[in-house]
């Protein structure tokens, strides 16, 4: 049955936590019964792993859903079982296992969580088969390196930060597409500020656990970064930093200290190539790092994590990531029996809807005979890909979309229509015909738009290329586009309709959709300059989240093939979006993007479009101005948009006016960038809640 709250309230008040409301405010939690539990788990027959707590078993959810069942051990003490749910059901993020529910029958204390299928990095690192260790290459340990930090990060950026305390290959889960999924809550602490947490049981793995904390019994976020920093040497090493005759540790600091070379201890499969040992070293001095035993020389999680990115962008991209892809996995888990991959190396191209692709066809060359009157030094900035994408034939399309028939037209824009449509394979898109005079669109778009895989940027399923038609087909946003959905226009075929939107869902939109704009600007290279920013290029998907649409293009260094693209009557249209500098000189840039952005965020405010005549009173038709001079005020309450009723915290409402405010600054240089911007609105989704705070009244 769903979590109602009230039969657990009684529970969690005996084991007195103070943030039991922020559990009671987590809708998605399940709570079930010792029977239902049962049931799921076919009476426990599948066992996954056992340990101190208690033993974990595999199950199924709602009949179709694989799920993993921890059910503790009879005489558990219930107060760290109830630390244990709270601090789990805090974090939401995609490298992190997710928590659904739990039971809490006497003798009964279970947590359900979903079910990850390729066992954990200490698997794949120590585990051998008959052939030997699976194979590892080194641009996928960076990238499961990576996405574990950046997970930490979030956690000890949240508003009451998360410390996770037993940070070792073997809680970070691998799914099905070898992203890992940090795990095991079982000792992780709740903060209630930024200061250190005092424990009496020193609990954590040796090996892993910080020596300051064992020293100390004070867990802070740096007590993770040590840990981490030991992963991080694990995965280079491929050497069990516990359990050894040897602690591997104290080789690897040593050596560094001394000045010794570090090849040694490298693993040979990936210090065999010349072109890593310089990035393997990069790798070993950011670990040292996080070994110090001064734990203020140890860099915080979210420099980790960037350092962590500047060395995945200088590795070599792997000739194999160019030209094949698999529908088999590698032989890792002790859960699934996979198949070899034909190429001995993890499956490196997945589609947005995490599977994996198989289909390879080279993006045809369109342009050379078409663009005769390009200057051939600008033609040679742009060649010819290897793209593993799907094709989709003409006659599909004209079929899926009815002959593209008004049932089936979504709206125009700049480069063509765009049509509703379900493929084949059953997935619903949304299939953009570009107009003859864009095809150039197609030859930037492409190749742009394959580089950008983020969970908030829509990505491109697949495209048609027959004759002088060019059809792109993007994952379709049911819930339409924030546009639609904010100012009541339910236009888009198959849109759901729904309330007014909460609070808490407005700041979940505007966090996730300024990730996405995070990726574009910080993380893609090259870097993306988006330039259209606005509530109708950001897509709503389940769980509000936000996507950004319509990128693609870097415009840091505009070939002449881009000029064209862009020189469409969408891009010469001004609007409330635009930032000052871009109307004075027609050029954008990162700091264009955080003014768009800011808008975006008036509108979420406000509940009004960008330019309104009809709604904004006086002579104000831009919502920027009108806004303006109340925010100058202190005035914010009558900005809020009316349907909220106020059932908002006035807190997050001044901290996202100054948001909005320092992303609307006319000076870019004074404007923060999309990372500042995102930690600042992060904390924003803990302030949800009203509590004892009076409402914001207007």
């Amino acid at each position: 049955m769903d979590f109602q709250g009230n039969n657990l309230s009684g529970f969690f008040e005996t084991n007195g936590h103070l943030v039991l409301q922020r559990v009671h405010n987590n809708h998605k939690l399940r709570s079930f019964t010792e029977k239902e539990i049962e049931h799921i788990t076919d009476s426990y027959s599948t066992p996954l792993g056992n340990g101190s707590f208690g033993d974990v078993y595999k199950g199924t959810l709602d009949g179709q859903r694989p799920v993993a069942v921890k059910r503790y051990k009879n005489g558990a003490n219930k107060e760290e079982f109830a630390k244990e749910v709270i601090v789990h059901s805090q974090i939401n993020h995609k490298n992190v296992v997710r928590l659904l529910g739990f039971c809490t029958e006497e003798n009964a204390l279970m947590i359900v969580m979903e079910f990850i299928c390729n066992g954990n990095l200490y698997n794949i690192l120590h585990c051998s088969n008959a052939s030997g260790p699976a194979p590892f290459p080194l641009d996928k340990r960076l990238d499961i390196a990576i996405q574990s930090a950046e997970a930490l990060s979030c956690m000890h950026s949240m508003y009451s930060p998360v410390l996770h305390g037993d940070i070792k290959p073997a809680n970070i889960l691998l799914d099905e597409n070898y992203l890992p999924k940090i795990s095991d809550f079982g000792i992780a602490r709740l903060l209630s500020t930024d200061e250190a947490q005092h424990t009496k049981n020193v609990i954590g793995c040796i090996g892993y656990v910080d020596p300051l904390f064992c020293q100390s019994g004070i867990l802070t976020p740096k007590s993770d970064v040590y840990s981490f920093g030991v992963v991080l040497m694990e995965m280079i090493t491929r050497k069990k930093a516990a359990g050894g005759n040897t602690n591997l540790t104290q080789c690897f600091t040593e050596a560094l200290g001394r000045g010794k070379k570090l090849r040694q201890l490298f693993d040979v499969e990936i210090a065999n190539d010349k072109k890593n040992m310089r990035l393997l070293e990069d790798i070993a001095k950011l670990a040292a790092k996080c070994l110090r035993m001064d734990n203020k020389m140890r860099p915080e999680m979210v420099e980790v994590a960037d350092r962590l990115r500047m060395i995945r962008k200088a590795l070599p991209q792997r000739k194999s990531e160019s030209t094949t892809g698999s529908n088999a996995r590698v032989p890792i888990s002790g859960y699934e029996k996979n198949v070899p991959h034909p190429n001995n190396t993890l499956p490196a191209h997945v589609n947005a809807s995490n599977k994996i692709l198989t289909t390879v066809v080279p993006l045809p060359t369109i342009w050379m005979d078409e663009l005769s009157d390009i200057p051939r030094n600008a033609s040679s900035e742009v060649s010819p890909t290897v793209v593993p994408l799907p094709t989709i034939s003409m006659d599909e399309v004209r079929e899926i979309t009815q002959n593209f028939s008004n049932d089936a037209f979504i709206g125009e824009g700049g480069y063509g229509r765009v049509f509703f449509a379900v493929l084949k394979d059953g997935q619903q898109c949304a299939l953009k015909k570009l107009n003859p005079s864009n095809r150039i669109h197609f030859e930037v778009k492409v190749p742009s738009v394959l580089r950008l895989k983020h969970e908030n940027v829509v990505q491109l399923l697949g495209y048609c290329v027959e004759g002088k038609d060019r059809v792109l087909a993007y994952e379709y946003a049911s819930r339409g586009s924030l546009h639609n959905i904010l100012h009541g226009k339910k236009g888009v075929k198959g849109a759901q309709t729904g309330a007014v939107l909460s609070w808490e869902q407005r700041i979940k939109i505007a966090l996730s959709a300024a990730e996405g704009l995070e990726f574009l600007h910080e993380k893609a290279e090259p870097p993306v300059i988006h330039s259209r920013i606005c509530s109708s290029n950001i897509f709503l998907f389940d769980d509000d989240v936000a996507k950004i649409g319509d990128a693609g293009f870097s415009k840091r260094s505009l070939t002449y093939r881009e000029k064209l693209a862009f020189d469409s009557p969408y891009a010469a249209i001004h609007s409330a979006y635009d930032a000052p500098e871009y109307v004075l000189t027609k050029e954008s840039g990162t700091k264009s993007d955080v003014y768009s952005f800011g808008i975006v965020l008036l509108e979420l405010l406000t509940g009004r479009e960008a330019v309104n005549t009809t709604r904004l009173s006086g002579q104000q038709k831009d919502l920027a101005a009108w806004a303006s001079v109340r925010l100058h005020q202190d005035k914010v309450e009558e900005c809020m948009d009316q349907r909220l009723e106020g059932n908002c915290n006035p807190k997050a409402v001044a901290k996202l006016a100054r948001i909005m405010r320092d992303c609307w600054d006319y000076d870019p240089n004074n404007r923060p960038n999309m990372s500042t911007v995102v930690k600042a609105l992060r904390p924003l989704l803990e302030l949800t809640s009203c509590g004892d705070a009076p409402p914001v009244r207007g």
